[in-house]
């Protein structure tokens, strides 16, 4: 039993170990989608887009906290201020730079 359950144990910190090189690969094809799009002049480059929300209100009062994520299956950045103590994630529209979401 003991041997059972010491395989199974070291069975699953194995899987687990190869779920961040997962993540990794999607984030790497998600770049290399950016990339290739922003080459072609499909998506509004990222340093415009964040000076250009960032002039906005109530965003020009907020500070950009940077590490922006891109979503390439729904061309979509997430952009996270810090407003006071609170943070807000803003989803802007990486072809248009239209802010299309916002939590709080």
């Amino acid at each position: 039993m003991t041997r059972i359950l010491t395989l199974s144990l070291i069975s699953a910190l194995l899987l687990s170990a190869g779920a961040p090189a997962v993540a990794r690969g999607d984030r790497n094809r998600d770049q290399d989608n950016l990339r290739e799009a922003a080459a072609q002049g499909q998506v509004v480059p990222l340093g415009k887009l964040v000076a250009d929300i960032r002039s906005r209100a109530p965003y020009n009062d907020m500070t950009y906290l940077g590490g922006p994520q891109f979503d390439a299956g729904r061309m979509l950045y997430k952009l996270k201020f810090m407003d006071g103590s609170q943070v807000v994630v803003v989803y802007v529209d990486a072809r248009t730079g239209r802010i299309v979401g916002r939590k709080p």
